[in-house]
């Protein structure tokens, strides 16, 4: 079972880290294919977009694919995508690629944990799901500033041959350690119907909401950091901050195994991810040029609201494989697609709160909008008991 495990993470971790690899290079990238290092923020997009709008529909064509063979497969096209990649000529090329990269990520990140369910009973599967998300964390604190180091030496064309190879090294690990794995979703347009189920929806709603939340201030940690602690130097830091609280979160969501209220839980989760939002918006009011304070205000809202958003993520996922049993790829392509919805409207949102009002009130609108998604799960919580009450009667 450990072999299973750790195939799933490196899948996890290799499609996780290739989506962003390039980003410590961009500026070199940009000047190299000679567009601005703005519109080469336009690859990052191009691939969440691909992804979030094609995901439950491809999910709909594969759903009734063995699990295993669809997953190495789908590594070794997204490796030879990054491969292209590399010797891309142009910036209109690697802008097609990277839509082919989302395109073939939605045949992976929402396969592990429907094959996860699959593999392992449900008294396992959350804390299996949250091992499985170490990837991630894999991704944030050793694949992408693996990629800022390989392109430093070599080129940001190196990074994309670094992606290709993880890639490549995670198709041999699940075509070797896993087993043929059936699946057991059903076909056919109807099955896109479990996303309108009044509990899936909730979930996907909460899901967006998190990311939104968090979203509005990560796209912009480089100048929250030198507001709050005067320069940019250290926003490297501040990025690994980011891996710390993911890996705290997967392993609290890890050691919950099957939660038996999922909504009180997930309620406190939104607390501390709104309360760190908050703690943004006061580091840069009242905590500029304070020394170790400035960093305990800033490292603690960073730490926190990882390690929230990585608690919430394997919950949720849970929940979700339990709620729709006929159609797991198609309800966690649902929940990727509002993963990197979620991003893109936290950025937005941020961008426009920033030219309305302030770079301190990001906090307050991620804030905001976490509270939303607190109100899904106290609806949540209040519908797992009146379920557990008709059980009783």
């Amino acid at each position: 079972m450990l072999m299973r495990i750790l195939a799933l993470t490196l899948a996890t971790a290799a499609v996780g880290t290739q989506t962003f690899v390039f980003a410590g290079l961009l500026i070199e990238l940009a000047r190299d294919l000679q567009v601005t290092t703005a519109t080469g923020g336009y690859l990052a997009t191009a691939f969440a977009l691909a992804y979030a709008l094609t995901a439950p529909f491809i999910a709909l064509r594969t759903g009734q694919l063995e699990r295993r063979r669809l997953l190495w497969m789908a590594l070794v096209t997204v490796a030879l995508i990054n491969l292209c990649a590399a010797w891309a000529s142009s910036f209109t090329e690697l802008l097609a690629l990277r839509v082919l990269a989302g395109l073939a990520a939605t045949l992976v990140i929402p396969v592990v944990p429907s094959t996860v369910a699959l593999l392992f009973p449900p008294e396992r599967r959350a804390q299996v799901l949250a091992m499985v998300m170490g990837g991630m964390v894999l991704a944030f604190l050793f694949g992408m500033p693996m990629g800022s180091l390989v392109g430093g030496l070599f080129g940001w064309r190196s990074t994309f041959v670094l992606a290709a190879v993880l890639c490549l090294i995670a198709a041999a690990g699940v075509r070797l350690a896993l087993p043929r794995v059936a699946s057991q979703d059903s076909m056919g347009w109807r099955v896109l119907r479990v996303g309108g189920d009044p509990q899936v929806r909730r979930l996907l709603i909460m899901t967006f909401t998190a990311f939104a939340a968090t979203f509005c201030v990560v796209p912009y940690i480089a100048p929250v950091v030198e507001r709050v602690i005067g320069n940019t130097r250290h926003v490297a830091l501040a990025q690994m901050l980011v891996g710390v609280g993911a890996m705290v979160g997967v392993t609290l969501a890890s050691r919950m195994g099957q939660v038996r209220n999922p909504g009180r839980i997930l309620m406190r989760i939104f607390i501390c991810i709104g309360t760190t939002q908050l703690l943004y918006s006061a580091s840069m009011l009242w905590l500029p040029g304070q020394g170790l304070l400035s960093w305990a205000g800033l490292g603690a809202a960073v730490t926190l609201g990882a390690a929230g958003l990585f608690t919430l993520s394997p919950l949720i996922q849970a929940q979700l494989v339990e709620a729709a049993p006929q159609g797991r790829q198609v309800v966690m392509a649902l929940n990727g697609s509002m993963m990197f919805l979620g991003q893109g409207a936290g950025a937005a949102i941020g961008a426009q709160v920033t030219h309305a009002t302030s770079l301190p009130m990001l906090g307050l609108a991620g804030a905001s909008i976490a509270a939303l998604g607190w109100l899904c799960a106290r609806h949540l919580r209040s519908t797992t008991a009146a379920a557990a009450m008709h059980a009783a009667d």
